[in-house]
């Protein structure tokens, strides 16, 4: 493994982490009933995960234009390490989702007495917050299998989860590999990635995060409960895990979907 792709992974982890907590995002903001400030803090991360996938698609181009130039063509390996961090870094999300949820509300409660994102941070960084870390740390419980066993959540919605979070892991990614396809065309296939993942965030934007949202304004008229909610977002959680597995699966049939496209319309 070279560093490039050693690179890669951790871009890849940080990604796929930042994605999976942001559904703790809404809990926070039914705990706290401050969902503005939950939203704005949250998106200090999303800068961190924008960053990471800035640099990610780079850094795995050029090592697949090395691979080409010395004759290594169609090296899966290295995708197969990429799309296990993207799960590994899911499932590490899940298990962290309790800790996450507590910091968050931590954070947004600290912001009205710092009224300041730098202030904040430079709080959070002291050590005497560091130190206080480790209190709001907590696992996963037990009663959350019963959420997961629970019924009454909306099976086109957790559909739509997979094939959304398949979508996302592996469209650039099959651009990319669509390259050792057919090198000529990789350059056409590469740019394809925009198509793949513009797709998704518009089945994200226009059937997900809607139905979520109302949900969320449901629950503060008193419709459903916290209880519900919880379940909702657990199997919304168990889905993204699915859609990541996914992925592994989709990786080479979308490469060739990939060069296809690029070989008629590109």
């Amino acid at each position: 493994m070279t560093t490039q792709i050693a690179f890669v992974l951790v871009f890849t982890f940080v990604i796929n982490l930042i994605s999976t907590l942001s559904l703790g995002v809404r809990i926070v903001g039914l705990q706290t009933r401050k969902w503005s400030i939950s939203y704005a803090l949250f998106n200090l991360m999303t800068l961190v995960s924008r960053l990471a996938n800035t640099l990610q698609a780079p850094l795995l181009a050029k090592t697949i234009e090395m691979n080409i130039l010395h004759g290594r063509t169609e090296q899966t390996s290295d995708f197969q390490w990429i799309m296990l961090a993207a799960i590994l870094a899911t499932g590490t999300g899940g298990l962290l989702f309790p800790s996450f949820q507590r910091l968050l509300a931590r954070a947004v409660e600290r912001y009205y007495d710092y009224r300041s994102i730098p202030k904040l941070l430079f709080y959070s960084a002291s050590p005497q917050t560091i130190r206080q870390i480790p209190a709001y740390v907590k696992w996963p419980d037990r009663q959350n299998w019963h959420h997961f066993r629970a019924r009454n959540v909306p099976w086109s919605i957790l559909a739509m989860n997979v094939l959304v979070s398949a979508l996302l892991t592996v469209g650039v990614l099959a651009t990319l590999y669509a390259g050792y396809l057919n090198p000529d065309l990789r350059s056409t296939s590469a740019s394809m990635s925009g198509l793949i993942n513009g797709i998704s965030i518009v089945l994200l934007a226009v059937l997900i995060d809607p139905a979520i949202a109302l949900l969320s304004d449901e629950i503060v008229a008193g419709q459903f409960s916290e209880g519900y909610f919880r379940r909702y977002i657990i199997w919304t959680l168990m889905a993204r895990v699915v859609g990541t597995l996914l992925a592994q699966v989709l990786l080479i049939p979308a490469a060739h979907i990939v060069v296809w496209m690029a070989e008629r319309f590109g």
